[in-house]
């Protein structure tokens, strides 16, 4: 289940930021003096395939995936963003339903909405 880490580290001068986490998902979320979501990094399936999906108010959206750059025991690589073209919508939304329970509701259907826009804003890429 998505918990909120209750310690998040601020920035002067950028939007309050809020982390929830669980085994599937890191989810970072900003939001405006009134509280409005103003951006969020949805990070999916970390023990697995891990990718991202971000997005801004101003509308733009992006979709990587996380290389972790562990190539071999002896480099300790950073993890970089390449990017992903498959989006698996369904999978997503089901995970952040059944693991969401606990989180803000607001929160909770701001990501709903904006991750069922991104997919159906695409046309021509397999969404699942």
């Amino acid at each position: 289940m998505l918990r909120e880490i209750s310690r998040v580290a601020q920035r002067p001068k950028e939007d309050r930021r809020r982390w929830f986490r669980d085994d599937y998902f890191d989810i970072f979320t900003w939001h405006g003096a009134d509280g409005s979501l103003s951006a969020f990094q949805l990070c999916y399936d970390l023990a697995g395939y891990e990718r991202a999906l971000s997005w801004r108010a101003a509308g733009s959206y992006s979709h990587h995936r996380i290389d972790s750059g562990e190539g071999a025991p002896q480099k300790n690589m950073s993890p970089i963003m390449r990017p992903d073209g498959a989006f698996p919508v369904s999978r997503v939304v089901a995970e952040l339903e059944a693991r969401g329970v606990d989180i803000d509701p607001a929160v909770l259907v701001v990501l709903r909405q904006k991750i069922q826009a991104y997919a159906g804003g695409r046309t021509g890429a397999p969404a699942d």
